[in-house]
């Protein structure tokens, strides 16, 4: 009986939608590790079937060895052209780098197939046409050549792979003995044509050394320059030594010519004493001397004697005559610088003569003086590259005498012990991490492509219903161990304070106070398809109503399956089937539960009937009768999908619990029961998440499952 209005139905029919599937679950981090932790039997899965292929791989690889013999490159050391001051230079990177391609080269490869008849082992001739094994062989070398260069350092390792140790020992060996000689082969060849070349060249600067020096010879003699080392002609050289000469003349001249202007002019004025040529004349020095003490005389006989004495008057004649001598030898010494003026004068004139005459000339020698530098150089230039080339030919006459290789052995390669490939461990181990990647991925793959029910979210968002609860998965005990299966509804019974009997109560709580304007009184059980728990949900939430003091029915509608019977162990006479056909009452039929306040009307076997038995009125009238003597009665539906009774009875119904398998039920069946909810005028007060991990999201996780674990009497 549907106790819905037209508009109510309208909702609810709007409320299955698919669209609203549009929205998906978004990935955290909890649903990615809760993924990993439900499907992890395909990560060990995955992670032990690539260990064990790649062990098995490893295993049946044919192994090979690796040899390497060890070579030290000294480039610098047989340097024929090296025009350096002898020293030995650090060997040039970029020249270890060339050494190291030509120990890479074919040559250097074939002449190893060649001395050890390579091109008969079938293991690097193969096979193919007899002509080409020589080159078959040497690219097969050069595959399984291994050349390592220490960055920091000078050594080479020359390394061989070969599945026999002792013939890759041998073939290292060989091929950096093959390289070491090469290189002095090389050297002692190179030194020859670069001698032989040098001698040629070196006869041709000879001779046209001497020709330049020839040339700059005559043209000196001819034109006058000097050849005396220093640069310019003779007249260059000689203006140099003049033009000082005259510069210090002038300044004799112009110093004596101010010297008498000034002598004169004191003379003229009787300031003699004021020159200062007198003043350094010892003859006037002496004579004024004489005079001071004449005057000294003078001054002691005219202060005893008077002025008229006699002697006196004879020391006054002195005087006299000592100022007329000074007088004398000064005008004298004017006379002198007078003469000395006159002399640096006529110096300074001659010499400037004789630079006018040689600065005529220079003009003149300027042209030669220019042709003769150019001579010169080109003369020079031939004598050093004369030298140069002299001093390469005796270094390339020393390198073709000594001919030291380029490279030496440091260590001869040794048989190896062990394998280089493949490496077991390493291929196990590459395996082992791929086969986990394999198998995470995998994981996330089934996971992404899963389209079941996880979280209530999902119920709320993808199915646009009201999540209820949920149910627990009981932990089970395997039958191979003699041991029954757990029993969810017997379990309720004896442990009543359970997470799993807590959820029934919740559901219970959800019904009696949904808002609606009748109470939901017949409650029909419904999932999708068989196998989601709808018939244990029936019985322990016909329990858990009955251990809460409500006197509940519970009417077991899959009469295909009977599966209520068969969870409580149990036969009875006369069931639903009997009522339906009219042959025995409700009353007789209804039997007692162990829980009291709990009757059940059940199905006394799997029954195949094509007969509409809750389609004639029967069933409606049935309920009705249910309603009266019962709080609640529950009914256990077929499943809606494949089952046309399913639709019937959800009609029937006051409300529907849809009940949803957790991780199970794909969210397109769920669609198409809800559209078969539709049809059949359901009212689907909420969905029901059963046998779900406790350690998932939809159970709180680990740490919520914990936290609450107090309250619980497992």
């Amino acid at each position: 009986m549907n106790r819905h209005s037209p508009q109510a139905e309208h909702d609810d029919a709007s409320r299955f939608d698919q669209s609203r599937h549009l929205g998906r679950r978004a990935v955290t981090l909890r649903s990615v590790g809760d993924a990993i932790r439900r499907r992890w039997i395909i990560v060990v899965a995955c992670a032990l079937t690539v260990f064990a292929i790649a062990l098995g791989t490893a295993l049946m690889l044919t192994p090979k060895y690796d040899a390497f013999a060890k070579v030290r490159i000294t480039p610098n050391a047989a340097s024929p052209l090296d025009f350096g001051n002898g020293t030995e230079q650090p060997a040039d990177q970029t020249a270890v780098n060339t050494e190291v391609q030509v120990i890479g080269s074919r040559n250097t490869a074939r002449q190893v197939v060649t001395q050890l008849d390579l091109n008969r082992d079938p293991e690097f001739a193969g096979e193919g046409p007899a002509g080409t094994a020589i080159e078959r062989a040497t690219s097969n070398v050069l595959d399984s050549l291994k050349i390592n260069r220490d960055e920091k350092s000078y050594l080479v390792h020359i390394g061989i792979r070969s599945v026999d140790p002792t013939k890759a020992a041998k073939i290292a060996n060989t091929y950096a003995s093959t390289y070491v000689a090469g290189t002095a082969d090389n050297l002692m060849g190179t030194a020859a044509k670069q001698s032989t070349s040098i001698q040629n060249r070196l006869r041709e600067l000879g001779a046209e050394v001497q020709a330049a020096d020839a040339r700059l010879a005559a043209y000196r003699a001819q034109s006058g320059i000097s050849q005396t080392g220093q640069a310019g002609t003779i007249t260059d050289q000689q203006i140099a030594p003049l033009s000082m000469q005259l510069a210090t003349a002038e300044s004799e001249a112009a110093a004596a010519r101010s010297a008498l202007s000034v002598a004169e002019r004191q003379s003229a004025t009787g300031g003699t004493d004021a020159i200062s040529a007198v003043l350094s004349s010892s003859v006037i020095a002496d004579l004024r001397r004489q005079r001071t003490e004449a005057e000294k005389r003078r001054a002691e006989l005219s202060a005893r004697y008077g002025p008229r004495y006699p002697l006196s008057v004879q020391i006054a004649q002195q005087i006299e005559s000592l100022d007329e001598q000074i007088k004398q030898e000064a005008q004298r010494v004017v006379g002198g610088l007078r003469s000395q003026a006159l002399s640096a004068e006529a110096r300074a004139n001659s010499l400037r003569g004789r630079l006018n005459t040689l600065q005529r000339g220079v003009a003149r020698d300027d042209q030669a003086s220019v042709m003769a530098g150019s001579l010169e150089r080109d003369a020079e230039a031939k004598r050093t590259a004369y030298t140069r080339l002299a001093q390469a030919a005796q270094q390339s006459t020393q390198a073709q005498r000594v001919s030291a290789p380029q490279a030496s052995i440091v260590e001869n390669a040794t048989v190896p012990t062990r394998p280089t490939f493949p490496k077991v461990k390493a291929f196990a181990a590459a395996g082992l991490l791929i086969g986990i990647v394999v198998g995470l991925g995998a994981v996330l793959l089934s996971e992404g492509l899963s389209s079941t029910i996880r979280k209530p979210e999902d119920i709320e968002t993808l199915l646009g219903l009201s999540f209820v609860a949920s149910i627990p998965r009981l932990p089970g005990r395997s039958r191979l161990r003699g041991k029954r299966t757990t029993n969810p509804a017997r379990t309720l019974v004896s442990k009543p304070m359970t997470v799993y009997a807590e959820a029934y109560r919740a559901v219970r709580s959800f019904i009696a106070t949904t808002d609606q304007a009748e109470p939901a009184r017949v409650i029909a059980l419904a999932s999708t398809l068989p196998g989601e728990g709808k018939t244990t949900s029936s019985l322990s939430l016909a329990r858990v109503m009955a251990m809460s003091g409500d006197r509940v029915l519970l009417i077991d509608c899959d009469v295909r399956r009977a599966g209520v019977l068969r969870a409580l162990d149990r036969t009875v006479e006369t069931g639903l089937t009997d009522v339906l056909e009219g042959r025995t009452t409700m009353a007789k039929a209804v039997v007692r539960d162990e829980v009291e306040g709990l009757d059940m009307l059940l199905v006394q076997g799997s029954l195949f009937t094509p007969t509409d038995l809750f389609g004639s009125g029967r069933m409606e009238a049935l309920l009705a009768e249910a309603r009266a003597a019962y709080d609640y009665v529950i009914l256990d539906t077929p499943p809606l999908l494949g089952i046309a009774d399913a639709r019937t009875l959800v009609g029937l119904a006051d409300a529907v619990m849809l009940v949803i398998k957790w991780n199970a039920t794909p969210i397109a069946a769920v669609d198409a029961a809800l559209a078969g909810l539709e049809h059949g005028q359901g009212h689907v007060l909420g969905a029901v998440m059963t046998m779900v991990d406790h350690r998932s999201e939809a159970m709180g996780g680990l740490y919520y499952s914990a936290r609450y674990s107090s309250y619980y009497n497992e």
